[in-house]
């Protein structure tokens, strides 16, 4: 009859075999998780600098027409300073959007351009992105909102966006000079 001692020390190596090939087997998943991080690295570096050169064949300044029936205008590429990372700054008196960059611009030229408050998926059709795709429609509901975070756009309860009063009053934006909206007072 075996010892219990004995097969405590059997039932301790089996253990350590299994945390061995355990630990073999975590270190093949790190090494998988690395090399798709490389790769999903690579590919946003890529993106950004593809990102950037469109941007520097695009115009910089595309003016903003203004439809008369009531239709939210569909706004063109502004801004050459594009790229993943830039936030639009926080408004203040006396910016203008031509501080805003990229997409952040767009949106806010499309919201102020709008004839009444206006949702994501309007939004993301003026300003030409494909709105049955609901990742395009986030991207754009997202600079929405932190256009809102930094005062150049305000979220009605049903949460449509607007511009904010602030942000459109006198002189404060080229877009919002083409079509002044009756509830933005005087600044």
């Amino acid at each position: 009859m075996p010892s219990v001692l004995g097969l405590m020390e059997q039932r301790e190596a089996r253990a350590r075999q299994g945390l061995e090939s355990w630990t073999k087997v975590l270190e093949q998943a790190q090494a998988e998780v690395d090399a798709a991080r490389e790769r999903v690295e690579r590919a946003r570096v890529g993106r950004g600098e593809g990102v950037s050169v469109l941007a520097e064949e695009r115009p910089v300044d595309m003016p903003v027409s203004v439809p008369s029936g009531g239709e939210m205008a569909a706004v063109g590429a502004s801004g050459s300073n594009v790229g993943p990372g830039v936030r639009p700054p926080v408004w203040r008196s006396g910016m203008g959007e031509e501080v805003l960059s990229g997409l952040y611009r767009e949106v806010f030229a499309a919201v102020v351009a709008a004839s009444g408050p206006v949702n994501g998926v309007g939004l993301t059709r003026a300003v030409g992105r494909e709105a049955e795709i609901k990742n395009d429609v986030e991207k754009i509901r997202h600079r929405a909102y932190e256009l809102e975070k930094r005062g150049w756009l305000a979220r009605a309860k049903d949460g449509r966006f607007m511009p904010a009063p602030a942000a459109v009053g006198r002189g404060a934006s080229p877009a919002s000079a083409e079509h002044p909206r009756p509830d933005a007072g005087t600044a």
